[in-house]
This record gives structure tokens, C-alpha cells and sequence, in this order.
């Protein structure tokens, strides 16, 4: 199979809901792809055409680096990120677990700086990119039992606009899409 013509399109969480319909998108276009999830099989299903699929937590930093390098030898630069993992795991504040608080920090919002790390440098030295950063509505309201999961929200959209600012000078753009209020 030859090379695609487009540009290498990276989707974190694109084993379900909007990852798995943005890949379906982003290939119909004709992109190479590269999609990260930790359920594997479900990425594979799509029988994509020059996509490579890979297992990897975006809590894991180097993995996913790691299969950054692999996608970009194989169909070059990453034009693209839609950094689309999350948890939410939702309860009363003064009964949840915090090992939950934990979990969606480390998701939510760990996440999705490792995946502008692995991508960000790369964009700004060749003046070319897009960041895309999945949020919720819970990013700009808030909602009972939902503390935690709020937080992490209000920070994807903080942590957006700041990249805006950061990058957006060196041509690498940086989008925060809330899916609930935005739509996709």
C-alpha cells in the first residue's frame, strides 16, 4: 500500500464515542493515522487503511512518545493531535474515593500535557500543527457530585487556552473543544 499523501493524524481514547468517530472521519479524508487507546481490539475492528493502533495509557508518558516516533518513521510528521482520553468517575466529595481523584488527575489532565509533550516541539520547529483537546461543558459549569471530574475540566480548559497563548506564535494551534456544548 503506498504512502497517503495527507498528513499523520494522532487520536488518544479511540477505542469509543468521539475517538472512534473522529478516526472514522479523519480516515474517510484520507489521513494516515495513529490510534492510542488502552483497548486495543476495538481500534483494530475499524480495519482501517494506514493506520497503526497501539495500546498505550496516556499516563504512561515514554509509551506514548514511544509510539509517537513509530507513527511519525512510518508516515511522517504529526500535522494533528486530538487528545481525546478521559475518565470520569463521578461521586459525592465527602464519600469518593480518592483514588478516583487520582485516576481522572492523571487522565484528565496528565494525559493530555503528555500528549502536547510528545507532539509540541515538533510543530513548532516546522511552524505546522494542530493541538486538539477534548473537554466537557463540566470545563465551564459546574454539577453536583462532579467535583473532582469539574476540576480536571476547568484545568483542560486553562491549560488550553495557555497553549494557545504559548504556541500559537510559532504556527502549532492549539483548539479546546467542550463535546457536550461544542459537538464535534
Amino acid at each position: 500500500m503506498p504512502t497517503p499523501a495527507k498528513p499523520l493524524i494522532i487520536i488518544t481514547g479511540a477505542s469509543s464515542g468521539i475517538g472512534l468517530a473522529t478516526a472514522r472521519l479523519f480516515s474517510a479524508h484520507g489521513h494516515p493515522l495513529l490510534l492510542l487507546a488502552r483497548r486495543l481490539e476495538p481500534m483494530q475492528a475499524l480495519n482501517l487503511p494506514h493506520t497503526l493502533t497501539r495500546s498505550v495509557d496516556v499516563t504512561d508518558r515514554q509509551a506514548l512518545a514511544a509510539a509517537v516516533q513509530e507513527a511519525e518513521a512510518r508516515f511522517g510528521p504529526a500535522d494533528a493531535i486530538v487528545n481525546n482520553a478521559g475518565v470520569m468517575l463521578l461521586g459525592d466529595i465527602t464519600r469518593q474515593d480518592p483514588e478516583e481523584w487520582s485516576r481522572m488527575l492523571d487522565v484528565n489532565i496528565k494525559g493530555v500535557l503528555n500528549g502536547v509533550h510528545a507532539v509540541a516541539a515538533g510543530m513548532a520547529e516546522r511552524k505546522r500543527g494542530t493541538i486538539i483537546n477534548i473537554g466537557s461543558v463540566a470545563g465551564r459549569k459546574t454539577f453536583p457530585n462532579h467535583v473532582a471530574y469539574v476540576g480536571t475540566k476547568f484545568a483542560v480548559h486553562g491549560l488550553s487556552e495557555n497553549l494557545r497563548e504559548e504556541l500559537g506564535n510559532r504556527a502549532a494551534r492549539p483548539y479546546h473543544r467542550r463535546e457536550h456544548q461544542d459537538g464535534l
